[in-house]
């Protein structure tokens, strides 16, 4: 009847539109009391594969399609709109065989109030000292109508109303009334049921029927097993009830639906096993088995296949999306649901699916339980997903299965391969340097390869560097790649370059490589990248391209009479030596013999103005097409 909960599904223009959007929540609770009574949190850890099921959404749904009226209960014309609805003299009238045999009216009943929150526990229990919300709505329906009575702030019972719940002529059916049904109806009206109700008999309950019958309890499951399929959305059944707003679309249909289905329901239930003769449960099987034709001819069956695909085609993007964001350093295990709508994937499958109603928010993540957890760190903080990790769920990894070795070059295999989803890894082809990624060990490895990792590490720091942080636990960085290029190579051509060039041993040529900051940053990099890669063929254009850069200082530098260190610093701010440094990266054969001595003027020129020595002649920018600048 009434839940703990905070968002509905959205809802709005015609009603099988609010329907639909509904309808991905119907696996969520079998009643809206029964989070009231005690059904523990969607948000607990300890739930096992059996409780925590995909939702249930069916392909065709039943939709009611009488007349529903809304009163308030204090208004004057309450009274008079259920005598217009649910009078004695209208149902004769329909169904005068009933009226020949004198049978019973029968009448839906539903309650619903503001959700009661737990301070201390994980679902609120309705009790003598601690009753919670008073009744807010109050829902009865017969065959073809529902009368919506709204009946916040309202601290008396209306008479009319007071005599329908008294009058036991009139069979009143209801899904689990129990004592904390009666203690809501006190604590909201002064009303007392075992002191008013002179038979208890004139108050039928679908949940005990339904026990008594081996039938699934729930109304949407025992609805679902009597072939009348519903939908039951348990963020609207935990909506704000008490609203000093109008009741939203979807509420009213969710009310109303209640209220009918619970009144179908108990012929269905009857026709399973029928009540013993000559009792008023008989008569009101009889009642029922009349009505049955009109209530029948209230409903209508809704196609709901495209939105049962479109749900599931979503649920299965955003599982992924989530489990990735989850591993992103820095995450601490979740994300914030906003950052879903900027995976593509999910982006992508979105758009197919509004086109049918289905749309992601926190009220679609609380459909997907079993596989997500929803939560708000404080008010007015974004809402964040986390990745439900059940109890039962088993960890296969074990240490006899691979040798150490085998364990940690497979470790390292991950660390190179590894690519957040939340992120564009940078890469050096784009020349610039980039730093090693450092990845949460859970993104990669799962409890006992992080246990054995970590009785091994110290023995592997070479390869992997192992670090600890308070959000993310053990935090991974890898030094070496398993297939890495060969730096020493690298730096061995370079200094050999360098010698030819400018007359220096070994030992000379090699400290300048070292001494120039970038060349010394990408030369690091070559450990961490595979050999034989477009990475490690970026890397040695670089390489090569620091190389000449030194070179051409060296020569500027004893034109103009300044340290080649000054020259290097002046010829990387000049525009044209870049474009033309960029062309010879490129390899082509004119440009490289031009960087070689075919204008030396110009190669003396720019940075002696550079460095602010006057040049013998100002150099004219190259008309070529400029193209990549280097590192």
């Amino acid at each position: 009847m009434a839940g703990g909960g905070e968002e509905g599904v959205e809802a709005g223009g015609e009603c099988a539109t609010a329907a639909q959007a509904s309808a991905a929540s119907v696996s969520a609770a079998s009643s809206a009391k029964a989070s009231a009574s005690g059904v523990p949190s969607a948000q607990g850890q300890g739930r096992s594969a059996r409780q925590l099921r995909p939702p249930d959404i069916p392909e065709e749904y039943l939709r009611f399609t009488g007349r529903v009226v809304e009163v308030h209960a204090d208004d004057d014309s309450a009274g008079a709109a259920f005598e217009e609805l649910f009078g004695r003299g209208r149902f004769e009238r329909a169904f005068p065989e009933a009226a020949a045999q004198k049978l019973p009216m029968v009448l839906g009943l539903d309650l619903e109030w503001k959700p009661d929150r737990a301070r201390s526990r994980r679902f609120f229990e309705v009790t003598e000292k601690s009753p919670g919300n008073p009744i807010a709505l109050l829902q009865l329906a017969c065959w073809d109508s529902v009368l919506l009575v709204r009946t916040t702030g309202c601290r008396d019972m209306p008479p009319w109303l007071a005599e329908v719940l008294e009058d036991t002529s009139i069979v009143k059916v209801s899904a689990a009334f129990d004592l904390a049904d009666k203690l809501k109806l006190r604590h909201t009206f002064g009303w007392e049921f075992d002191r008013r109700v002179t038979d208890p008999a004139s108050f039928m309950d679908i949940a005990e029927l339904a026990k008594e019958r081996d039938v699934s309890f729930g109304l949407k499951k025992m609805a679902n097993e009597l072939k009348a399929p519903m939908l039951k959305s348990k963020d609207i059944s935990c909506s704000n009830w008490a609203t000093d707003e109008e009741l939203t679309l979807a509420q009213k249909e969710y009310a109303a639906e209640d209220a009918f289905f619970t009144l179908l329901l108990l012929g269905r239930l009857f026709e399973r096993r029928a009540p013993l003769e000559n009792t008023l449960a008989a008569k009101a099987f009889a009642s029922s088995r009349i009505m049955r034709p009109a209530m029948e001819g209230s409903m209508k069956p809704v196609d709901n296949r495209d939105f049962k695909r479109s749900f599931f085609e979503l649920r299965a993007v955003v599982k992924d999306a989530v489990a990735s964001l989850s591993l992103v350093l820095g995450s601490e295990g979740c994300t914030e649901l906003n950052k879903l709508f900027q995976v593509k994937a999910v982006e992508k499958v979105l758009k197919t699916a509004k086109r049918h109603n289905c749309v992601l928010n926190s009220s679609f993540m609380r459909q997907n339980e079993d596989l997500f957890m929803v939560f708000v760190e404080s008010a007015g903080a974004a809402t964040k997903v986390r990745p439900r990790r059940l109890d039962d769920e088993e960890d296969a990894y074990n240490d006899d299965d691979e040798e150490e070795w085998e364990f940690v070059a497979r470790l390292c295999g991950r660390l190179a391969a590894y690519e957040p989803l939340a992120e564009k890894r940078q890469s050096v082809l784009n020349r610039h340097t980039v730093e090693v990624l450092q990845v949460p060990a859970r993104a990669i490895l799962g409890a006992n390869e992080q246990a054995r990792w970590q009785a091994c590490a110290e023995r592997h720091k070479e390869l992997v560097e192992t670090l600890s942080t308070p959000s993310d636990g053990m935090v991974l960085k890898l030094l070496r790649h398993p297939r890495g290029a060969d730096a020493a190579v690298h730096l061995v051509r370079c200094m050999a370059r360098l010698q030819a060039a400018l007359q220096l041993d070994a030992q000379e040529a090699e400290r300048r490589l070292r001494s120039d900051g970038k060349f010394s940053q990408f030369l690091a990099t070559l450990a961490t990248i595979e050999r034989g890669s477009a990475e490690e063929v970026s890397v040695e254009r670089t390489l090569r391209a620091r190389t000449r850069i030194l070179t051409d200082a060296q020569r500027v530098a004893e034109r103009v009479s300044v340290g080649w260190e000054v020259a290097r610093e002046a010829i990387e701010k000049v525009k044209w030596y870049r474009q033309l440094l960029g062309t010879f990266l490129a390899e082509h054969a004119q440009a490289e013999e031009w960087l070689s001595g075919g204008s030396p003027s110009a190669s003396a020129s720019a940075p002696a103005s550079a460095a602010g020595t006057p040049s013998a002649e100002p150099a004219a920018e190259p008309a070529a097409e400029p193209a990549a600048e280097p590192a």
